[in-house]
């Protein structure tokens, strides 16, 4: 009796909750960073990277497949990030948006393989093209090519804090899906 007990797995309470749950605490999170970004972002005079909170979102929730919920979370934390940065109306969440497509496509792709190079290469396939997109975006409505090296530190703090917080960005299932269908 006791053996079985201990064979069991151990459900937490992250692991029973469904997607509603998991997606609103991961648009608080991302809210929470983006607002902290409107800050000054300096420590002694150093100016600090700060990450593209909502790509979090787009490559986590894409993992689960498409649907509505997240892409219009994603519209409004893109249009909040074009007012902050003064970008051109729609840029981030165009990017937000083409993101959550890519990571939905590769989870499809590779049929919700959770294993580790899935895992890790996905994820940074996507900051590299998200990257483009934004450095893109950035020389196209500036008329000269930007300054790389201050956005690719921000996707470098932006994946390696992902790498850490992937599980606070995944959905557990796909839309539609009934629970423990995975």
């Amino acid at each position: 009796m006791a053996n079985s007990q201990l064979n069991r797995k151990r459900r937490t309470l992250w692991s029973q909750s469904g997607p509603s749950p998991r997606l609103i605490f991961g648009a608080a999170i991302i809210a929470i960073v983006g607002v902290l970004g409107m800050t000054p972002k300096e420590f002694f005079g150093i100016p600090l990277a700060w990450p593209f909170a909502a790509l979090w979102g787009a490559i986590g929730w894409g993992r689960a497949g498409l649907s509505l919920r997240p892409m219009i979370l994603l519209v409004i934390f893109g249009l909040m990030q074009d007012i902050i940065s003064n970008a051109p109306l729609g840029c981030f969440a165009l990017i937000n948006l083409l993101v959550y497509g890519l990571s939905a496509g590769i989870a499809e792709q590779t049929d919700g393989m959770r294993d580790t190079l899935v895992a890790f290469a996905g994820p940074a396939v996507l900051l590299v093209a998200a990257f483009l997109l934004v450095w893109g975006f950035a020389s196209i409505t500036s008329d000269h090519l930007v300054r790389a090296w201050p956005l690719l530190t921000s996707f470098i703090n932006t994946g390696l804090i992902y790498a850490f917080a992937s599980r606070m960005f995944d959905l557990g299932r796909r839309p539609g899906e009934a629970p423990g269908g995975n």
